[in-house]
């Protein structure tokens, strides 16, 4: 009998050799795993925006109740929805996942939520919606600056054409739905802050994505609520109110900002913030769909522009984000 034949090993490139053709060098099986999971954090910011954009189908349910309590309880409802949700998912093993998340992790999280709320609520007694929506919009110019200060990622040029292209979208919604004017520096200085509370939660959340972050959730709910029943504004609204602004803590907070958590672990955080701009034209849409207030023409004009600068991002895939040790 002849000598049995070895197998033929192949080589892609100058890499190491394979064991038979057809099967993926590890190299590219990395590189389709990566894609994957971009994808799948896309889809997560994505769907966290479609959530975040029922807002307004919600203020439309709740007429005549304050800003501060409509806040105060839908961040409670955000509290109790996370604490359903470790107590659901971690069972006995809560507290062990509560210690080894950083403390200055949960912190920051949870206090740029909580103010960032805060300053919201402080803002539109200073200016208009469409104003203040507006200003919160730089928060993604704000998160590549974060990001690239703290983080070192790089953010691609057509990223920062994106963003002015969506920046410009918003204000044509903005003017096109009226008065669009902020009351003096303390509107505007409101409204920057939002933004940059919004952008460092992001940062935040894409700095520490090793970590299950879901208390510090729970604690910027909370603080959010404590807060503002310490501070006297607080008006307990009838109870069939308060069960309403709970739910939207579960619909409008939890599931969205769960979604963000875990989609900041594979997507860039310029591209996360800047996803989420399509909160512009997905919130008046809802709103006609649900109450029959039909958009005007601007809305038209400036969700084409917002979703025409997120599209552009497609031409280019981010590059890999390099984070550097605390």
């Amino acid at each position: 009998m002849g000598r049995r034949a070895k197998p033929r090993r192949w080589r892609c490139g100058g890499c190491q050799p394979l064991a038979r053709p057809g099967h993926a060098h590890p190299t590219q099986h990395r590189r389709l795993m990566a894609g994957g999971s971009t994808s799948r954090g896309l889809l997560l910011v994505a769907g966290a925006t479609l959530f975040w954009s029922l807002s307004g189908v919600f203020v439309r349910w709740l007429p005549g109740i304050d800003s501060w309590s409509f806040n105060a309880f839908r961040g409670l409802g955000l509290a109790l929805s996370m604490a359903l949700w470790i107590a659901l998912r971690y069972g006995s093993g809560s507290l062990a996942m509560v210690r080894r998340s950083p403390p200055q992790a949960l912190l920051l999280s949870a206090g740029c939520f909580a103010l960032g709320s805060s300053l919201y609520i402080f803002s539109l007694g200073h200016g208009s919606v469409a104003a203040i929506s507006c200003l919160t919009a730089t928060s993604g110019l704000f998160a590549a600056l974060i990001a690239r200060l703290w983080l070192g990622e790089r953010t691609p040029a057509i990223y920062y054409v994106a963003m002015i292209m969506a920046l410009l979208g918003v204000a044509v919604i903005a003017l096109g739905e009226g008065q669009s004017q902020a009351t003096g520096i303390v509107g505007v200085v409101s409204g920057l802050a939002v933004a940059a509370c919004f952008a460092s939660q992001s940062v935040a959340l894409r700095r520490y994505r090793e970590f299950d972050m879901e208390p510090a959730l729970f604690l910027g709910g909370l603080l959010t609520f404590v807060a503002i029943s310490a501070s006297g504004v607080l008006i307990l609204p009838s109870w069939e109110h308060v069960l309403v602004l709970l739910f939207m803590g579960l619909v409008q907070l939890a599931i969205p900002l769960l979604f963000y958590m875990h989609g900041a672990r594979s997507v860039a955080t310029s591209h996360m913030v800047l996803i989420t701009m399509a909160d512009a034209v997905l919130n008046p849409l809802w709103v006609w769909l649900v109450h029959g207030e039909e958009p005007v023409q601007a809305v038209y004009i400036g969700g084409a522009l917002v979703l025409g600068g997120i599209a552009l991002t497609t031409l280019r895939r981010s590059a890999p984000a390099t984070v550097t040790a605390p």
